[in-house]
């Protein structure tokens, strides 16, 4: 019985990844991860899947370990790792506090990397990683620095491990969505007093980018960049030095009244 095994499986991009991979014929359940397990049961039901709920704070050591614990007690057979838990917050350096940032780095970076090894023992030949990335970890950005630089980790390492795992019969694909259309958008812009991007355009589907991505991680694809904004933005940061990029971005940032212009 092979699962795919998906943390952050409560909501947004995470819930879609489960709704695209029920469809393949060759995943016969599912572990979903997450803090929420009302979530997880409702989309359990409704999607009519077999899938174990596994309720943990991915942002803690307690929480990593009861998945590392349940992979050592069921040993089950995996065929799709999706790491989609994850959070950001926009603002200076200043108007961030530390325990929010520590949790940020956390949660995108060391749960990733954490549940990545101790998930790829136990995947079968022609199993598929897909690590969360983001449009964002192209270039420096100011006020979003955090959660960007975090995804730029995200991107190294998992085409990295893509070189790494090939031996194995696996592969692991790099998923950089722009604005998706997701509770994210407005948890990471709640607080008024931090600095913002104006607009948040154009805001794509959820179930659209999730099911591109599959396709590009059953290709065996490192990294898969969602609609032709996102793949502009890719191709300017490629072309353009750091010091023109990061002028275009701050001039897309809202400060907040008495803030910095």
């Amino acid at each position: 019985m092979a699962i795919a095994i998906i943390t952050g499986a409560s909501s947004g991009i995470g819930a879609d990844f489960a709704r695209e991979l029920r469809g393949l014929s060759d995943i016969d359940g599912f572990w979903f991860v997450a803090r929420r397990t009302d979530k997880m049961e409702a989309l359990r039901d409704d999607l009519g899947v077999n899938a174990e709920i596994i309720s943990a704070d991915l942002s803690t050591d307690d929480g990593i370990n009861i998945l590392r614990e349940r992979l050592e007690t069921l040993r089950p057979e995996v065929k799709f790792l999706v790491n989609a838990a994850g959070f950001g917050n926009f603002g200076s350096f200043d108007q961030i506090d530390e325990r929010t940032v520590s949790d940020m780095i956390d949660l995108n970076v060391k749960a990733l990397v954490l549940i990545t090894h101790m998930t790829i023992p136990y995947m079968v030949r022609g199993g598929r990683i897909i690590e969360l990335g983001s449009g964002s970890c192209f270039t420096p950005l100011p006020y979003f620095n955090v959660y960007s630089s975090s995804k730029v980790f995200v991107l190294h390492y998992t085409k990295s491990l893509n070189y790494e795992i090939k031996k194995y019969g696996l592969r692991a694909t790099c998923f950089c969505p722009g604005w998706v259309e997701t509770e994210f958008l407005g948890k990471a812009t709640a607080d008024p007093s931090v600095t913002v991007p104006k607009a948040m355009k154009p805001r794509l589907s959820s179930r659209r980018v999730v099911r591109g991505c599959v396709r590009a991680a059953l290709r065996g694809r490192a990294m898969y960049v969602t609609n032709w904004y996102t793949k502009l933005q890719h191709l300017l940061f490629k072309l353009l030095p750091d010091p023109i990029l990061t002028r275009l971005w701050l001039g897309m940032l809202k400060h907040p009244e008495g803030g910095e212009s």
